[in-house]
């Protein structure tokens, strides 16, 4: 049943085919020289030891077939995807390794300058010959892909590479291009692009996966991933990138539009509020034209109005005037009659006594007066008395004693008032010392602060600091030797003995040899005001040799540079640390704790000026902290000083003051006489003098009637002379304000004069009203007010027109910076605005309309066209890729994969998150391609864009997340499937021929392959492949030979020219697949391989030689004697 469906190749193809015919190389790989192989049209075997040149003579092939960048050599024995030899090494001739114990050399046959030629001669069933040929040379003895150069020829007739080679010579390049060029039928190429273009299209290897798959088969012992074979070496590469390129320009050209779009909108936008600007700011204006017509006119409104009233009033004023004028006349009759019978009853009065009267009154007055003023100095007097602590009794005995106390105390004032002034004096003194203190103080505890990292007095840093300055040194050049040392914390007690010790050599500064000449040139001319110590820094030697005891080891040392001279130079100065006096007296150069230093024999000193445990004294240390604290707890206690210091000063002021004071009262007690404070005797005589006028003035009396009669006339003459007055003060402020009116109406009559127009009369008369007469006294503060509201409606506008103007001046000077093409040419200012109104309704009314319009056409074009195009061509090549795939089936069905079956591929969707969200994106927008929300659409097609323009880039595009987005290759996964043909069940699903036996792994690889390759190289239009030579390296290594008869059954029936490669094996195999024999050999000691063509007969010939040989070895080994027979 199966042969029974097994079609013949003549049922199934019949167009003429392309077959390599030849293949030549010169200087390839351990081909050294000229070598020419011969392919049967129905198949070639080249066989050979192991390493005799079998795929080095196929990779010459396929590297005339494949980029350089992508050739894969000796594919049937390389591990996983690397292989150990590349065009360089087939060019050099590379045959071993050798290592001379440092590094490994590469063996080279060709090391220094060479030239390596390829050649394949095809022959088409038609007779045609197509020649492809590659010449390699370098000039250089490297390795470096870049010193190599090419050069491509192709030849529509038979050339060899004896001519090429000829032509070249030792390397003219140019000659070989000459006589190629004008060769008949020859053509060269400088890059492979070209030339594979070219020649793609004379082999008809219209698929440009074909070179690949052919590399591909080389290997055919195992497919590791279905997939990836079928999609990088069987389908096409997508063109959906093209499309999503072209959609990617095209929203540029979109893109631009938007930009021009949104700049006229942001136009607009920034023009909008400008005609309602313009409106307020000419509103404004016009407003404040009529308040200033109005403030102008507002003084002749109200002189109008004031000289009516003012021409009323002096009329009434004028007719009072003229009553009152008449009613003084009658008065000064009346008055002169009064003053003639006061006259009369005066003399009447006279004459019974009146004038003794008049002198007892006077008397009774001043003594009134005297007894007051005595009153009031005995109250002075004994408030005096009060403060001074005294009785304020009256009496002349005692006002006495106060006088003398009084006496006593103003002569012994100086010397208490000496006394109050030097303790005032002392007090301030002790004050302004303690001040003086505590600003030293402070001023020495901020410069430690600002020196925290050094515990050297200050003074000696800023001069270390100004010598670096104009030496131009580095400061940590110059430390101070305290700088570098300080005390370890566990032998802190021997803290205030150490300082001692070293005393000077604390503030010495240390300097290196380099530069201790300009210090010295320095230090020596100029007062420094400090005992300054340098020492010149040497070289440190060995280990410094500290006692065991002796404090240096108590010391810690910085990390300078000049710590080990440092140890050196102090080790000398080294003492004994002891404990008691007793040890001290037998130790020379030793020291106690508490500072008592033994130098040489018998001598001791001790530096008892400061306290052994102050702080403020030391200078050892990295930092300043404990003198700092000291210091600071000094500080403290100085402002305390000061406090109670302030408090004594201000009691000695108030002593010095308050005997001042008490002073000027017993003053004030010495120079008081008794007559200005003896209130008795005073009152005494004021009594009498009061009793004696009562008597004089008794109402019943003659004189007292006298009085009364001449006291009445007076005071009816008293009353006519004060109604007088009264009038005549009348008449004078009535005459005087008829002057007045009269001198107001002149004014007013000089302003009104002006005149105003009746509009604005009208305006101001419907704001402030006819004035009425009680209004005219405030005339003028009605006029100010009516001004100030004016103007402050002035104000107000004036603010609004500068707000306007400003806003204007604004939109104007952001417009013109912002767009300075545009309104380069306009005015700037509010003076400019009617060209900015002019295109703002320019803007509306035509252009942006015209741009929405545009924008909405170049929308609706980019995402209905070439989004759609794009999902079209997604679309499409699915569909293609399904139809090659039914294709490739339509192949797999005819053939037999296994006894009763055979292979069918199909294929799965891949499901990725990015893809999917791609999709979704895009069926989006090309929903919403009629929505007229233009902007939504924009912003999602730019997004979606974005995504495109990633997937296209150069630098991206070969990403695998690219691929997957637009390439439905990588969208898909392939398997295949074992078919049984008598039931069509599936007997096995396969990914790759992973999990297979050896042979099972083959026959997988060779039906997919030959079925792949049966698909590629047949051109659109042709039943079988046009190009048709496949080789097939160490093919069924592992496969039964019923297996592999089936498999190259597949690979004949689909008219492919087969021609294996391998090892001295499976010749029976070959016998029946090839009708030409090579063979392989190489000299193992000149490293060289060569060709050897041979019958198949030769081979059975040879074969049995070698077989009776091998029999005779081995009868004559066991002792039997053998004789050849015909």
């Amino acid at each position: 049943m199966n042969e029974q469906q097994t079609v013949q190749p003549g049922d199934l193809f019949g167009t003429g085919q392309i077959r390599l015919a030849e293949l030549s190389v010169y200087n390839w790989g351990s081909f050294h020289g000229l070598h020419t192989a011969l392919i049967n049209a129905h198949g070639t075997l080249i066989t050979g030891d192991n390493g005799a040149g079998k795929s080095t003579l196929i990779d010459g092939l396929m590297a005339l077939l494949l980029p350089p960048s992508k050739a894969s050599f000796n594919i049937a024995a390389a591990q996983g995807d690397r292989t150990d030899r590349t065009l360089m090494s087939y060019i050099r001739g590379n045959y071993g390794k050798l290592h001379d114990g440092n590094e490994t050399a590469s063996l080279l046959k060709r090391p220094g300058a060479t030239a390596s030629a390829l050649r394949a001669c095809y022959k088409g069933d038609d007779g045609c010959e197509i020649v492809l040929a590659t010449l390699f040379w370098t000039t250089q003895a490297t390795n470096a892909a870049d010193s190599l150069k090419r050069l491509f020829i192709i030849g529509k007739r038979n050339v060899t590479l004896e001519e090429i080679l000829h032509q070249f010579g030792e390397g003219d390049v140019r000659t070989l291009k000459q006589h190629v060029g004008e060769a008949q039928g020859l053509e060269w190429f400088a890059t492979f692009t070209e030339y594979q273009e070219a020649f793609t299209r004379l082999l008809r290897m219209e698929n440009r996966n074909a070179p690949a798959l052919l590399s591909r088969a080389l290997g055919l012992k195992k497919i590791d991933d279905l997939t990836g074979l079928i999609r990088d070496l069987v389908l096409e590469p997508s063109n959906v990138r093209e499309h999503a390129a072209l959609a990617v320009r095209e929203f540029d050209d979109l893109v631009g539009i938007h930009h021009e779009l949104s700049e006229a909108r942001r136009q607009r936008d920034a023009l909008a509020r400008l005609p309602q600007i313009s409106n307020a700011l000419v509103e404004a204006r016009l407003h404040l034209i009529a308040l200033t017509r109005e403030l102008v006119a507002l003084p002749i409104y109200f002189a109008e109005q004031c000289h009516r009233l003012w021409s009323i009033r002096l009329a009434d004023l004028e007719a009072k005037l003229a009553l009152l004028t008449a009613h003084q006349g009658a008065l000064d009759s009346r008055l002169l009659e009064a003053n003639e019978r006061v006259e009369i009853l005066y003399h009447a009065y006279q004459s019974q006594g009146g004038e003794r009267l008049e002198g007892l009154r006077r008397d009774v007055q001043q003594a009134r007066q005297r007894f007051g003023d005595t009153q009031r100095n005995a109250v002075h007097y004994q408030e005096t008395l009060r403060a001074l602590g005294q009785a304020d009794a009256l009496g002349e005995d005692a006002f006495q004693q106060h006088r003398a106390r009084a006496h006593a105390f103003v002569s012994d004032y100086p010397a208490q008032r000496e006394a109050s002034q030097n303790t005032f004096a002392d007090a301030a003194s002790q004050l302004a010392t303690a001040r003086e203190q505590a600003r030293s103080l402070a001023t020495h505890i901020a410069e430690l602060k600002a020196r925290p990292n050094s515990n050297i007095d200050p003074v000696y840093q800023m001069l270390r600091d100004e010598l670096a300055g104009s030496l131009q040194l580095e400061a940590t050049r110059l430390p101070f030797v305290g700088e570098l040392l300080d005390v370890r914390a566990e032998h802190a007690p021997w803290r205030g003995a150490i300082e001692r010790a070293l005393g000077g050599l604390r503030t010495t500064l240390l300097v290196d040899v380099e530069h201790f000449r300009l210090v010295t040139r320095w230090l020596n001319s100029r007062h420094t005001g400090l005992h300054v110590r340098v020492q010149v820094v040497g070289q440190a030697g060995t280990a410094a040799p500290f006692k065991l005891d002796g404090y240096l080891r108590k010391l810690e040392w910085s990390a300078h540079p000049y710590r080990d001279w440092l140890k050196h130079h102090l080790a000398r100065f080294d003492l004994h640390c002891l404990d008691n006096t007793q040890q001290l007296d037998d130790t020379p150069f030793s020291m106690t704790i508490q500072g008592l230093v033994h130098l040489d024999k018998g001598r001791f000193e001790k530096k008892d000026q400061q306290a052994i445990d102050n702080p403020r004294n030391w200078c050892l240390g990295f930092n300043n902290r404990a003198r700092l604290q000291a210091l600071e707890a000094d500080e403290a206690e100085l402002q305390a000083q000061m406090r109670t210091l302030n408090q004594q000063v201000a009691g000695a002021r108030a002593a010095m003051d308050a005997l001042a004071e008490t002073n000027a009262r017993w003053e004030t007690i010495a120079a008081t006489p008794w007559a200005s404070v003896d209130v008795w005797s005073i009152q005494q005589r004021m009594e009498t003098l009061a009793a004696d006028l009562q008597v004089l003035e008794d109402p019943q009396s003659d004189l007292g009637q006298a009085k009364a009669r001449w006291q009445a006339s007076k005071d009816e003459r008293d009353a006519l002379h004060v109604e007088k007055t009264s009038t005549g003060n009348e008449i004078g402020g009535l005459r005087s304000q008829c002057s007045d009116a009269g001198r107001q109406l002149l004014n007013l009559s000089s302003i009104f004069q002006a005149g105003i127009t009746d509009d604005v009369r009208d305006v101001l008369t419907q704001r402030i009203g006819s004035l009425p007469m009680a209004s005219l006294d405030d005339a003028a503060r009605l006029e100010r007010e009516q001004r100030i509201a004016l103007e402050k409606a002035k104000e107000k506008t004036t603010t609004s027109e500068l707000t306007a103007s400003n806003e204007a001046s604004s939109i104007v000077a952001t417009f013109k910076s912002q767009w300075p093409l545009i309104s380069n040419d306009w005015v700037s200012g509010t003076e400019g605005l009617g060209e900015y109104l002019e295109y703002l309704s320019h803007l509306e009314n035509e252009g942006l309309p015209e741009l929405v319009e545009r924008f909405r056409e170049r929308l609706n074009r980019n995402a209905t066209q070439s989004l759609a195009q794009i999902r079209q061509a997604i679309d499409a090549e699915r569909e293609d890729i399904r139809d090659r795939i039914d294709t490739i089936n339509n192949v797999l069905e005819r053939t037999e994969f296994r006894q009763g079956s055979h292979l069918r591929l199909g294929s799965r969707s891949e499901i990725f998150d990015h893809v999917k969200l791609f999709n979704q994106q895009l069926s989006s927008v090309l929903a919403r391609a009629g929505s007229d929300d233009h902007d939504a659409r924009f912003q999602q097609l730019q997004e979606l864009i974005a995504t495109l323009q990633k997937a296209t880039q150069p630098a991206t595009s070969g990403t695998m997340e690219s691929l997957r987005l637009l390439d439905s290759r990588y969208q898909l996964s392939f398997f295949a499937e074992e078919i049984d043909k008598s039931n069509g069940a599936i007997r096995d699903v396969l990914d790759s021929s992973s999990g297979k036996s050896g042979g099972e792994k083959e026959s997988f690889a060779g039906t997919i392959v030959a079925a792949s390759l049966a698909y590629v190289l047949t051109p659109d239009g042709c039943q079988q492949p046009v190009y048709c030579t496949v080789f097939l390296d160490e093919a069924f290594s592992n496969t039964a030979e019923a297996v592999s008869r089936r498999v190259l059954k597949v690979f004949k029936e689909l008219r492919i020219h087969v021609n294996l490669i391998t090892p001295y094996k499976n010749l029976n195999l070959a016998r029946e697949s090839a009708r030409s024999l090579l063979i392989a050999e190489r000299d193992p000691l000149n490293h060289e391989s060569r060709l050897c063509e041979m019958t198949w007969e030769e081979i059975d010939q040879q074969q049995a030689q070698h077989q009776v040989a091998k029999a005779q070895a081995d009868a004559a080994a066991l002792g039997i004697e053998t004789e050849l027979t015909e």
